[in-house]
């Protein structure tokens, strides 16, 4: 806790500000640059509470108004990719207090990376107020997890959020195709009527002169009798005589699987997924691709696509994961705003 700005302020209140115990103390242990009062590094960018306190000379009680024990740095513009070591230089893994105190109205987005990162070799306390947005990235291809908001590999983080802290939406998965079919159609080839045979060819669908057995030939035809002239074929209801007749077999291609949406996340909305395209004769349609999901949400796995007469349509396929709201190593959370996502 801060000492207070004004009026009384007793040795008890530094020491347990500053040094902590219960031990005596005096203005000797308290300048700043000694053991209990640290001096900042110089590529530490964060402000030291205590900068008020001299480091040598004239030292009184007024020196300590409003200060604090402990560096802290304020995001006050929206960025990306917020990486915590940078906040505090080389004092990131010196044991002091550190605060990040994010304001309202900022946005700290994840871009191809968690929005915040707490890399691991924190020493002290870690103090994160966040009055503003802190959102991961949303899946943006098929199947692809949202992105984390804050990663922690480091212990002693504190979060106190009043604001909103979201992991991305996992991106909806790509629909699957549709399995192949298959169609015939049969044509014939004639020779003309079958003259005075008309009427028993009709009733006995003999080949004239005998019964005949069909043979099958090259290219899915059926021959009946000769190819020639000379012969009267197989004589259909008609009278007329069949010489052959060919069935063609046609393959036809399952329908292709719908696009997927993306999710929910930084500088991006989600989506919904689009329908399959219908397969040719007797294939199946391809299946739609998944909606992308909301904030902190697994995206749902597309369907299969429908059967063909030839073959099945292909297995649906696995939406993306979501996005956790902090992620890692376990953090204190005390929440008054809003958390999409999981807590680690």
């Amino acid at each position: 806790m801060a000492i207070a700005a004004s009026g009384a302020v007793s040795f008890s209140d530094l020491r347990t500000e500053f040094v902590g115990g219960s031990s005596a103390i005096s203005f000797s242990d308290l300048y700043r640059g000694g053991s209990n009062i640290l001096a900042k590094a110089g590529d530490n960018p964060a402000t030291n509470l205590a900068a008020s306190v001299p480091a040598s000379g004239i030292i009184d009680i007024q020196d300590f108004y409003s200060t604090a024990k402990g560096f802290k740095n304020t995001v006050s513009s929206s960025t990306t990719n917020v990486d915590a070591n940078a906040l505090f230089g080389d004092d990131y893994d010196v044991n002091y207090p550190k605060i990040i105190d994010i304001n309202s109205g900022v946005t700290i987005g994840g871009s191809g990376d968690e929005a915040i990162d707490i890399p691991s070799g924190l020493a002290g306390s870690l103090t994160i107020n966040n009055a503003g947005t802190v959102i991961g990235f949303g899946g943006a291809s098929a199947g692809a997890a949202g992105g984390h908001a804050i990663n922690c590999a480091s212990s002693g983080v504190i979060i106190n959020n009043s604001g909103q802290i979201s992991g991305g939406g996992g991106a909806g998965a790509n629909g699957s195709t549709g399995g192949n079919g298959t169609s015939s159609s049969t044509t014939t080839e004639t020779r003309g009527s079958c003259g005075n045979q008309n009427m028993w060819c009709r009733s006995n669908r003999y080949w004239w002169g005998g019964s005949y057995t069909p043979t099958q030939g090259a290219g899915g035809c059926t021959y009946y009798g000769s190819s020639t002239l000379n012969y009267c074929g197989f004589c259909n209801t008609d009278g007329y005589r069949i010489v052959r007749a060919c069935t063609t077999t046609t393959n036809t291609t399952g329908g292709a699987g719908g696009n997927f949406g993306v999710g929910a996340g930084y500088n991006q909305s989600a989506t919904n997924g689009t329908s399959g395209a219908a397969g040719g004769t007797n294939a199946g349609t391809g299946s739609s691709g998944s909606n992308g999901a909301a904030l902190g949400t697994a995206a749902s796995n597309s369907s299969a696509g429908a059967n063909g007469n030839a073959s099945n349509g292909a297995a649906g396929q696995s939406g993306g994961a979501a996005g956790a709201a902090v992620t890692g190593t376990s953090v204190t959370m005390n929440n008054s705003g809003t958390v999409n996502g999981a807590v680690a």
